[in-house]
């Protein structure tokens, strides 16, 4: 029997199963993520404490967690700088991860739709930035089957160790309408890719 997920904000008590599964997570996707795991590793246990607790204590930051049976399996992260009026409109969401094995669940996407709402209602924002690995197919698909645009890829995003990996940059508009044919027309066809038309 598949047990229902629970999808909600992490709190300071969850510091040491966030530890563990973000440990996991810097190991298995290590593309996915900027910081690293031998980075993470050397930090103290007060550091990381303290990197974990920031976005918990910043207004319009969450980091959210999946769990299935009580035991966290995924992760998903959101900021939105709401104290500078130019830019308060748009959020980015990050780090999302799910523990392999609870893949193929759709696990990943209501962790995405989760972000796009407290993106939406919570934080005020009309779009949601979002990056991911050229090859990571999975997630690009994914983010395309929510609506998201990509707007350009960035070469060299990050290097692995002697490796470079780019990224897709991607855009969700949360508001009505916010996509058009005027939107589409600087993104040589771009849009047309997400909606699954051959021209925007």
């Amino acid at each position: 029997m598949v047990q229902s997920a629970l999808i909600r904000p992490l709190e300071e008590h969850d510091f040491e199963e966030f530890s563990r599964l973000q440990q996991e997570a810097l190991q298995v996707a290590p593309e996915a993520f900027g910081s690293g795991y031998e980075s993470y590793r050397a930090l103290s246990l007060l550091d990381r404490e303290q990197q974990f607790e920031a976005p918990l204590n910043s207004p319009y930051n969450w980091v959210l967690g999946v769990f299935v049976g009580g035991n966290p399996v995924g992760m998903a992260g959101f900021s939105c700088e709401h104290t500078k009026p130019k830019l308060r409109h748009k959020g980015r969401g990050w780090g999302m991860y799910v523990t392999p094995a609870f893949r193929g669940r759709g696990l990943g996407e209501q962790l995405l739709q989760y972000v796009l709402k407290v993106a939406k209602e919570d934080a005020g924002c009309e779009q949601v930035l979002l990056l991911v690995a050229i090859a990571n197919q999975a997630s690009y698909g994914l983010y395309l089957k929510a609506g998201s645009l990509r707007y350009g890829t960035e070469s060299r995003a990050l290097k692995f160790r002697e490796a470079y990996v780019d990224e897709h940059l991607m855009v969700r508009f949360l508001s009505a309408g916010s996509v058009s044919r005027e939107t589409c027309k600087p993104w040589d066809g771009l849009c047309s890719e997400a909606m699954g038309t051959t021209k925007c």
